[in-house]
């Protein structure tokens, strides 16, 4: 089976999953995509570049059996735009990383246009995935209610048809070189990056920007200082983008506030992150909004011990043997964030099993997963 995955945002964690499902997967996978920048052009303005480039596409090699595009473009303009070329026996199935319908955004900035485009995209899809239950449960709760928002009542006869076209396929992820330190014998072996094994290394690997909450973060930290505790700290979420001063300002203080705290900060490559990952013994979040948590798997799967709230994706990321060790109630963050670096060592034992358990994200059995659904999905077009 020919697959021609179309990718908007061909950069970070989205090219991560296009490139990650092309190498493992049992089919043919072609990728064409834009570069990540300009998410809310790329939303509006994407389809026309792309059907080109998915002209293009058939024009050399001919028609595909599925279409498997991520859901940052208006998917019915692009399909409309590149009509003439493209077979009407074509699956067209869409990857929703995150939906506009649902994300978070300030008071005041509200896209409804953005998420029309997204539910106009899922009207033409013969398969929608989202990345996570959370996810899934948050745009089927809020998609009724949206559609008859709508000037007139003419969509609402759609909506059951395709919420009955909703999945949920988790995120592959690459997990091969990420070596698996819970086996380790001893805590100093695991810890050669950070120091001594009386000074646990905490690693914040998301965005600093507001809906990961970095504030709360901060505040966690300096209930760690004030417990008089030794710590280090690796930041090394992406970079706040160009136009996130505050962001930047913000960051720039804690890393001013912590400096004789901190191992590594800044935007790391893949070789220096996974350097400084081997060092760290604790991966936290506070985040308000994770449709899924690709640097939650890699980090556990490395061998972190979690804190994570008990909300959003990640009770879904960790299984229910270890929510009471390792997930948190709203408002305990900073108390159990002293606790844990406190008894590391402890926590370690009590969540032996976890680090293997993000294992089933790794591509080489999420592959399999998506070919399975693409097969069934074009011999059922095919039959129609």
């Amino acid at each position: 089976m020919r697959i021609l995955l179309v990718e908007p945002w061909q950069t970070g964690s989205h090219q991560a999953w296009a490139e990650g499902y092309q190498a493992a997967s049992g089919h043919e996978v072609n990728i064409v995509g834009l570069p990540g920048k300009l998410w809310r052009w790329r939303l509006r303005g994407g389809a026309l570049p792309l059907a080109e480039k998915v002209t293009t596409w058939i024009d050399m090699h001919g028609q595909p059996d599925l279409l498997l595009i991520s859901g940052l473009v208006d998917v019915a303009e692009l399909l409309g735009l590149a009509r003439r070329n493209l077979s009407p026996d074509v699956g067209v199935v869409i990857y929703q990383h995150e939906s506009q319908l649902v994300y978070p955004v300030a008071e005041g900035n509200y896209d409804n246009g953005a998420a029309l485009r997204n539910w106009m995209s899922w009207c033409v899809a013969d398969l929608v995935l989202f990345n996570s239950y959370h996810h899934m449960r948050a745009v089927t709760a809020a998609l009724p209610a949206f559609v008859r928002s709508l000037p007139d009542a003419t969509h609402e006869p759609m909506v059951e048809a395709v919420i009955s076209r909703f999945e949920v396929f988790a995120v592959g992820v690459d997990l091969g070189d990420i070596p698996d330190r819970s086996a380790m014998p001893d805590a100093s072996s695991r810890r050669a990056v950070g120091g001594s094994p009386s000074r646990p290394v905490i690693l914040w690997p998301h965005r600093w920007e507001r809906d990961k909450d970095p504030g709360a973060f901060v505040a966690a930290l300096r209930k760690v200082k004030a417990a008089d505790l030794d710590f280090g700290l690796v930041l090394a979420g992406q970079d706040p983008p160009s136009g996130s001063a505050m962001a930047a300002e913000d960051r720039a203080s804690a890393e001013h506030e912590f400096a004789d705290h901190i191992v590594a900060s800044g935007e790391l490559d893949r070789e220096d992150y996974l350097r400084q990952l081997a060092g760290c013994d604790l991966v936290v979040s506070c985040a308000r909004h994770e449709f899924f948590g690709v640097a939650i798997v890699e980090a556990v799967a490395a061998g972190c011990v979690p804190l994570l709230p008990d909300a959003l994706s990640y009770p879904e990321l960790i299984r229910p043997p270890w929510h009471s060790t390792v997930l948190y109630e709203p408002g305990t963050f900073g108390t159990r964030l002293v606790d844990a670096v406190k008894r590391v060592d402890e926590l370690r034992s009590e969540t032996i099993g976890l680090s293997q358990s993000m294992r089933r994200f790794d591509w080489s059995t999420m592959a399999t997963v998506y070919d399975q659904r693409f097969e069934a999905i074009t011999a059922r077009l095919a039959t129609v």
